[in-house]
């Protein structure tokens, strides 16, 4: 329509199945209570704060087992399919936690919920590469990251709410929505699932499964850059709060923080897109780390809350630069027929990323401040460097299975 906001139509253009997705995503993030309070129920049960935290541990290895079996699931039995069993299967398991007793059978169980929480995810954005046209990819990647941090700015006060009450009622909050999200996911979402490719008149057919994945080298690439981009923005979370209180603040300081952090992710990240999506991908995302290594260099080297504060609002545009760019980009390399697994794989990359951030962020934290904050811009530099380098490799011109084509979204 003439006059219409170009960021309006690029919205009103995305496919139906694009905005169940975002929707479902908007309702897993606001419920995802456990992660959030499951430390904190386990002390009430007379754990200790290590016991609580192994358990929490074991949901980011089931978390990391859930990513690569969700891939899998995705591209043999269909996106709906792989999405259903996630949310049907999460629902069920975080439900009986509050039911469960002993150290060793709850933790059992939070880490299946780790699985089955995130055995939808390679389906998800599988599902969104399949049916946004490619022009519109970043823009859908911005607004599932959009409905992603709205979900996890306002579920934990819900949740908060829920456990002055009972920390019963926290579980089968999380447990509903997840519910929530496989219903919706059963009716609305399409079936079926890709088919593969037909090799080329004399040649081999290509080989499948996670094997194609480790065999692509470029994609090894962006993978290694996933890793270091997750590695150095996990310590928004993990060593940020050890500056801010060693600078001499509270805790509420740091929360006031992150809530710019999170502010900005919403206001600037999608009309940032029409600037960014239609330029080089490796430069963009290579020009996003360096930004974002050189925010947390800074943090290192200031301890007033306004420089503080700028430095997260430097971090934080380097976020929204590269990341739905990054979500975008493994549709460069993934034939259809192996979407699920080529997303399974970017997921295994930020849950490493995300499990040795706080590792070895809080090692090195604690040697030397000065070396950390150092350690993290070489770290944003060194996975420029790889971006860079990750460029798809062409694949051999082939029938493509062509998408049924969907109704755009009506506001």
């Amino acid at each position: 329509m003439a006059g219409e906001d170009p960021l309006r139509r690029r919205l009103r253009d995305l496919p139906r199945s694009a905005w169940v997705i975002f929707s479902g995503m908007f309702l897993i993030k606001f419920g995802n209570f456990l992660n959030v309070f499951l430390v904190l129920f386990l002390v009430s049960q007379g754990f200790s704060a290590f016991q609580a935290g192994a358990a929490l541990g074991v949901v980011g290895v089931g978390a990391f087992v859930g990513n690569a079996v969700g891939g899998t699931v995705a591209d043999r039995f269909g996106r709906r399919t792989a999405i259903a069993v996630s949310m049907f299967g999460s629902s069920a398991a975080t439900a009986l936690v509050p039911l469960t007793h002993g150290l060793v059978a709850i933790t059992a169980l939070v880490g299946l919920v780790g699985v089955f929480a995130q055995l939808y995810r390679p389906a998800a954005g599988a599902l969104l590469i399949d049916v946004v046209p490619e022009r519109q990819r970043v823009t859908a990647f911005a607004v599932l990251r959009l409905a992603i941090n709205v979900g996890m700015a306002v579920g934990p006060l819900v949740g908060g709410l829920l456990s002055g009450a009972s920390y019963t009622y926290v579980f089968l909050g999380d447990a509903l929505f997840s519910f929530a999200f496989g219903a919706l996911a059963l009716l609305t979402l399409p079936g079926g699932r890709p088919t593969p490719h037909e090799a080329p008149s004399g040649t081999t057919a290509p080989k499948g499964g996670y094997r194609t994945v480790l065999s692509d080298r470029p994609y090894l690439l962006f993978l290694g850059s996933m890793v270091a981009a997750t590695f150095v923005y996990g310590q928004s979370t993990a060593t940020l709060p050890l500056h801010v209180t060693d600078a001499g603040f509270d805790n509420k300081t740091y929360g006031l923080l992150l809530g710019l952090n999170a502010l900005l992710c919403v206001v600037i990240e999608l009309p940032l897109t029409k600037h960014t999506e239609r330029r080089n991908p490796r430069r963009v995302i290579a020009a996003g780390l360096a930004l974002l290594g050189l925010g947390m260099a800074l943090t290192g080297a200031v301890r007033s809350v306004w420089l503080l504060a700028l430095t997260v609002v430097v971090w934080t545009v380097a976020e929204t630069i590269y990341t739905p760019i990054a979500n975008a980009y493994p549709a460069e390399f993934s034939p259809p027929h192996l979407r699920g697994r080529y997303q399974g794989a970017e997921g295994i990359a930020h849950t490493l990323g995300g499990a040795l951030g706080p590792a070895a962020g809080g090692l090195l934290y604690g040697i030397s401040a000065p070396l950390h904050w150092t350690a993290c811009a070489a770290v944003a530099a060194l996975g420029a460097l790889l971006i860079l380098g990750a460029k798809p490799t062409p694949r051999p011109t082939t029938p493509t299975p062509t998408p049924t084509p969907e109704p755009a979204h009506t506001p």
